[in-house]
């Protein structure tokens, strides 16, 4: 190393050079576009057929002009590739950590970067349905789109064929009254006096009355139905096998575990189980079910 370099030394520093640039015809009216009528502008190229945003003077392909061919876009979009931002810099329009996604707007053929809120990174993915939330403050910038929100789907279902795994389970609990009968005994017309007549009852091997066997089954429908699969499901079997009596006042749970999955026709297999507050296990059973389908979030 040579005298001269062995004897200097080196003071790290910053220098801030405030500029400014035209952003040119084409880039002012997309930003002027957003930030007056909340409107997302792109180009169209007429030889290619797509559709760029952000716009730019040329088509990147065949570079014929696309200037003055505008179209105007859908605030909403997908997201095609994200990832999450966790380092701080002071040109970053909001602080880390945040997700920093490629968003493809319907009717573009190009996605252009932007940040999305109101989701959390374990639950973001690819093809994530999201909407421009337009900045109430211009900035005159691409931040008077303030951020894309996901959009919520328009129905919530269960979990799909594709979600469900072996060993998955759910259950509900619920305490048999003596209205549950008497309601259950309207709905169904069996006023067999087992359930309804006290005196008649205690001529039965149970000595009091009991619960129609069908209403502590029918509360594993609430399991099918609300929580595994969901919303969205159909049953196309259930079998029981009733093992004891359901007196008043039992509390009784309903459980089911994804047992099978049948790949060919898309079905799901779960056994049944039916205990009461005392654990004791009063029924079993199988359901062979349909799970729900994805639904589309917008």
């Amino acid at each position: 190393m040579s005298q001269e370099h062995r004897d200097c030394f080196v003071v790290a520093g910053k220098l801030a050079l405030p500029y400014q640039y035209f952003a040119g015809s084409t880039g002012s009216k997309f930003i002027t576009t957003l930030r007056d009528k909340k409107q997302i502008l792109g180009v169209r190229c007429d030889k290619c057929n797509k559709v760029f945003v952000p716009p730019r003077k040329n088509c990147e392909v065949c570079l014929s002009p696309t200037g003055d061919n505008w179209v105007e876009l859908k605030d909403t979009g997908t997201v095609v590739n994200w990832t999450v931002i966790r380092y701080a810099e002071p040109h970053q329009p909001v602080a880390p950590p945040y997700i920093l996604a490629l968003i493809k707007l319907d009717g573009a053929d190009t996605p252009f970067a932007h940040i999305v809120t109101g989701i959390a990174a374990s639950q973001m993915k690819e093809g994530q349905r999201v909407k421009a939330r337009f900045a109430k403050k211009t900035t005159n910038t691409i931040m008077d789109i303030e951020c894309f929100r996901p959009l919520p789907p328009k129905f919530q279902v269960g979990y799909t064929y594709d979600e469900l795994e072996i060993g998955m389970s759910a259950s509900f609990t619920k305490t048999i009254t003596e209205t549950d009968v008497y309601l259950f005994a309207g709905i169904s017309g069996d006023f067999n006096p087992m359930h309804l007549n006290e005196e008649f009852a205690k001529l039965t091997p149970f000595g009091t009355r009991i619960a129609h066997g069908a209403l502590p089954q029918s509360l594993i429908a609430s399991v099918l139905g609300m929580k595994l699969p969901g919303l969205g499901t159909v049953a196309l079997e259930i079998n029981t096998r009733f093992l004891g009596p359901t007196y008043f006042g039992d509390t009784v749970t309903a459980s089911a575990e994804v047992v099978e999955k049948l790949e060919k026709k898309r079905w799901v297999r779960l056994n049944l189980s039916w205990t009461n507050q005392k654990d004791q296990l009063i029924g079993t059973g199988t359901a062979l079910v349909i799970p729900p389908a994805p639904v589309q979030t917008d």
